[in-house]
């Protein structure tokens, strides 16, 4: 506690000189609002039927003191003249009235059928949601207010219908995750979504991202809305807005929260007295020894020293235990915004450091944000989004691998209280290296970055509505890493030191010309738009290892001290060249189209097939501005349909810079009087016509409101096909490499995915709505480059690409139980002459041809690695100054190997998941026996299990500090709140958390209690 006090000490001290200093430079950079005499505003609000509206939010623009309209549609609320009154009400428009000499205002609030005049970003600009024609998704940015996170891809987990994000493992960063829009289209390609900040390409961590500047994301999910950014929109868009200035007084609001984590769902290893009992017996089984008087226990000649002194002594080691601690977050977020009419700034400070569960594993993040907007004349604006960040990733967690595996009987410090190097006796490394070892490490990972996002705006006066923008984005990123083994950890101690230092600097630029008409004339809307793109990517890397050094007192800056030292450097640019033209038109509001064509080149592919065009086209249909919808009964219900068809290609370019030129590899050799040679062979082929991955995608979809916004939806269907699939193709290696990546194979993706929000109950002191979201989709290989004697595509068994199935599958013999004693007269012996594993005890395979005993034919294709379905329900509640919520996510339909289940196949020389075993007196037909090598298996086939789950993934309750209150204490915003995460887990499934199914063997799932804080001035 001590540290954690030292470093926020420090920490406000900066911060509180920061404020200081800042806040003396607003206020003689910027405008402050006049000062006028405050006044109480009543009034009633109605609907267009003069119905009074209960629970209607008023608010001061720029300031947070709200009101709210009684049980009789009257409010009251204090504003001086000439300041702006925001009224907002679910299903309604919201409405702004200057504040003048009448005191006393009546407002009439018309429904907004489902907030259709809500901007949406598109990308290259913005559209209203009414106009919307792809299948656009936008994040409730009450998520983010709501779950409260050091990094926004736990935020965003199952809070968008078709955005998938797997965690795969807990650490310090929350970096540990996949994210895919609509799952996988490629087989071997990079299938991340593109991510837009503020306007640019960012290809950083979520982590390096402050939640709390984030003022609106939204996911482009089909061909239509994601073709704008053609060749890297074929996997979706993210495009994250951070927030504004806004005309008013300066703000200045702090949020932050502290967090208490724990691991959990650990699973049950084999303690110390268990694994002792089960290695004994398997070792007596296997003995071939006879007894004597001088050795009546042979089998125990294989026991280490440790693993008798521990047994002895009744001690056993759990190594999960060992390797995690309670772990602790702590973040803090002050911000300031304001402006007037021709300026408007937000700038924010954010730091925050995690210490996980693991031990050793630390990240810290300081990040500052400047957001302005100059108007430098009528027609001129410049604009600026600019993000310093620095990202600490020191030291090494433990090994969990190792953790989960190693034999309990061993020990992880010695009598000194020092991590040991080898854990036990054993000969091996792969059985001995302490799992703790790589904590000794001395490490430093440390990484500056600068984003930066500048624009100048002109509004060309001499054609109206025409407007031209150069928008221009740079990223700097320098990481300076340093590690050190010293002789206290294991490998360093064999070579007597080991350094390596490497400094990797990256520049990435971007320039953007775009040029964008809007014209309104009778019923039609035109928004077009025109971009010429260019950006460049640069990396440099220089590294130096060395071993051999003489002590371990200087770690890693001794490079020169190395008895052996080694050194490279890399050099890599890859370059973009893009223009795109895009149409809007809207008849009516009840007729719309999108039509986009964008060309793209980049450097990396052939020169035959450097560009690629990428062609789009969206109808929409405004069914419910129809006349004849309106006369109809169904409006009374149906307050808004809309519906969405969506035709378009995108292109995959995830390959390397280099792929397609040809390369030499050395070979250095001795001549025959023993003189230094140096050789070279081709390491890689030339390959002009490798180009680009497109895929194809239709997309269908319906946007409805029912009972004027008391229920809104959206539901969407999908199917894709990706052909020239970047793929690597088996070559004779007499052409001196054995492969080359060429454009071959096809899959097919489709699926459907719902949103559901339903706004509950609403009065003028409780509301509740509940959001609800569902996805399916299924991937199927249609092609991967192999064909039968027909030309017909077959299955590449050995990579287990198989035509019409996922990408990737569980593909292995069908465990049918075990075989039991069917002969008496031969209790250990076959029991079945068809199949010469059929030994009591074994792993009974299913015999799916019945022919010719087990073969590889009997291996099937065993239960589904992408979920039927993903789920989750977001609740929020509202009570007075009390808010409360929940949140649900679910998965099912995936099939999963437990590899913890795995045999003891190592002469228990591992550790494994604590189980029953088969013996004669307990004939069960779910596991093997006792076995010393893993016999009992031949086959090696895989425990597969259901992987199905329902989680409480979130709950919070806050308090907001009544306005009344506030004004007393001179406050905008106060409020608390208390968070739990990872509350309760439904599953039958008995491994690791079975979020971890991608990797079993990591650090455990974390459940945090947070306590949090937000002020505003």
């Amino acid at each position: 506690m001590i540290k954690y006090y030292l470093t926020k000490k420090t920490y406000w001290s900066i911060v509180s000189a920061s404020r200081l200093l800042l806040l003396a430079l607003l206020l003689s950079a910027f405008l402050i609002t006049p000062a006028f005499a405050q006044q109480l505003v009543t009034g009633t609000v109605t609907d267009t039927d003069k119905e009074v509206l209960v629970g209607v939010i008023i608010q001061v623009k720029g300031k947070s003191k709200p009101a709210t309209t009684n049980s009789e549609g009257k409010f009251s609320i204090e504003a001086k003249t000439g300041e702006t009154l925001v009224f907002s009400y679910v299903g309604f428009t919201p409405r702004e009235i200057v504040v003048g000499q009448n005191n006393k205002i009546t407002v009439v609030m018309e429904s907004s059928i489902a907030n259709l005049n809500d901007v949406v970003v598109v990308g290259y600009g913005t559209q209203k949601k009414s106009d919307l024609t792809g299948a656009v998704a936008t994040l409730n940015t009450k998520i983010l207010e709501e779950r409260p996170q050091t990094n926004i891809v736990n935020a965003l987990q199952g809070a968008v219908p078709g955005l998938n994000i797997s965690i795969t493992g807990s650490n310090a960063e929350g970096s540990s995750s996949v994210t895919r829009i609509r799952g996988d289209k490629s087989i071997t390609a990079d299938a991340r979504p593109l991510i837009i900040l503020d306007g640019i390409p960012f290809d950083g961590a979520f982590s390096e991202i402050n939640p709390n500047d984030i003022q609106s994301l939204e996911v482009l999910k089909d061909a239509s809305s994601s073709a704008i950014y053609g060749a890297r929109g074929a996997n979706g868009v993210i495009i994250i807005t951070t927030k504004k200035g806004t005309e008013g007084r300066l703000s200045i609001n702090y949020d932050g929260f502290i967090s208490f984590d724990k691991a959990i769902n650990i699973p049950q290893m084999m303690d110390g007295e268990t694994f002792w009992k089960y290695k004994i017996e398997a070792l007596k089984a296997a003995n071939t020894t006879t007894p004597t008087p001088a050795n009546p226990e042979p089998w125990l000649g294989t026991i280490t020293p440790t693993e008798f002194r521990m047994h002895n002594a009744g001690q056993s080691t759990n190594w999960i235990d060992v390797a995690t601690q309670n772990g602790f977050k702590q973040q803090h977020n002050l911000s300031f915004s304001g402006g007037n009419k021709g300026t408007k700034f937000f700038v924010s400070f954010n730091h925050s450091n995690t210490e996980g569960v693991a031990l050793n594993d630390e990240f810290t993040r300081d990040n500052f944000r400047i957001n302005l907007d100059q108007n430098l004349t009528s027609w001129l604006k410049f604009s600026t989004n600019t993000q310093m960040g620095r990202y600490v990733r020191d030291g090494w967690p433990p090994d969990f691998g190792r953790a989960f595996r190693m034999n309990p009987l061993s020990e992880a410090y010695d009598a000194n209280g020092n991590i040991r190097l080898s854990s036990w006796e054993d000969s091996s490394v792969a059985f001995a290296k302490n799992p703790l070892s790589a904590i000794n490490e001395l490490n430093s990972d440390k990484t500056l970055k600068i984003i930066t996002n500048n624009a100048f705006d002109i509004t060309l006066p001499f054609i109206p509505g025409l407007s031209y923008k150069l928008n221009t984005g740079y990223t700097y990123q320098a990481n300076n890493y340093k590690n050190y083994r010293g002789r206290n950890t294991y490998e360093g101690a064999q070579s007597n030191g080991e350094l390596n230092t490497s400094y990797t600097e990256n520049n990435d630029w971007i320039l953007e010309n775009i040029l964008t008409y809007k014209h309104d004339f009778g019923k039609h809307r035109i928004f077009a738009t025109g971009l010429y793109s260019a950006q460049s990517k640069v990396n440099e890397n220089n590294s130096v290892t060395g071993k051999d050094f003489p002590n371990d007192v200087m770690y890693y800056y001794q490079a020169s001290k190395a008895g052996v030292l080694s050194g490279t450097s890399s050099y890599s640019k890859l370059n973009h060249e893009s223009q795109m033209l895009r149409l809007n038109y809207s008849y009516d509001s009840r007729y719309l189209l999108t039509a986009t064509v964008r060309r793209d080149g980049f450097s990396a592919f052939g020169d035959n097939t450097k560009y690629g065009i990428f062609p789009s086209v969206a109808l929409g249909w405004n069914i419910s501005n129809e006349d004849f919808f309106k006369k109809s009964s169904a409006s009374n219900v149906l307050s808004n349909l809309k519906y969405r068809l969506s035709w378009g290609k995108n292109g995959n370019e995830a390959v390397n810079a280099y792929v397609t030129l040809p390369s030499l590899a050395t070979f250095n050799y001795l001549s025959d009087d023993h003189k230094a040679l140096y050789g070279f062979y081709p390491l890689q082929l030339a390959s002009p016509n490798l180009g680009w991955e497109t895929t194809t995608s239709l997309n269908t979809g319906l946007d409805f409101e029912l009972f004027k916004g008391r229920v809104t939806g959206t539901f969407d269907a999908y199917w894709s096909n990706t052909s020239d699939l970047l793929l690597s193709r088996t070559i004779p290696s007499i052409n001196g490499t054995s492969s080359v990546t060429e454009n071959i194979g096809k899959t097919s993706n489709s699926g459907y995915e719902a949103q559901l929000t339903f706004n509950v109950f609403r009065t003028k002191d409780f509301s509740w709505s509940s959001t609800l979201n569902y996805s399916h989709y299924n991937t199927k290989i249609k092609d991967v480059g192999i064909y039968d004697q027909n030309g017909t595509p077959i299955d590449d068994v050995g990579s287990r690409w198989f035509i019409g199935q996922p990408i990737n599958v569980n593909y292995d013999y069908v465990f049918d139980g075990i075989w039991q004693i069917s002969n008496a007269a031969n209790p250990t012996g076959q029991q079945d002459p068809r199949y010469i594993y059929s030994i009591p005890g074994n792993v009974k395979y299913l015999d799916v041809d019945g022919v010719n005993g087990i073969t590889t034919a009997d291996r099937q294709l065993i239960g589904r690695t992408i979920p039927d379905f993903t789920m989750s329900m977001l609740n929020f509640f509202s009570y007075k100054d009390f808010t409360f919520s929940f949140f649900l996510n679910g998965v099912k339909g995936i099939t999963a190997r437990d590899v913890l289940l795995n045999e003891n196949d190592m002469s228990y020389r591992q550790n494994v998941l604590n189980r029953e075993f088969w013996t004669p007196g307990n004939p069960i037909n779910t596991y093997p026996k006792n076995d010393l090598n893993g016999a009992v298996n031949p086959l090696k086939s895989g425990y597969y299990r259901k992987a199905d789950y329902l989680r409480l993934q979130d709950i919070t309750l806050g308090y907001k500090v009544p306005a009344n209150l506030l004004t007393k204490i001179r406050l905008e915003r106060l409020s608390v709140f208390v968070n739990i995460k990872n509350l309760a887990t439904w599953t039958s499934w008995k491994g690791l958390d079975p979020e971890f199914i991608g990797s079993q063997l990591a650090a455990p799932q974390v459940r945090s209690y947070v306590l949090g804080l937000k002020v505003g001035l």
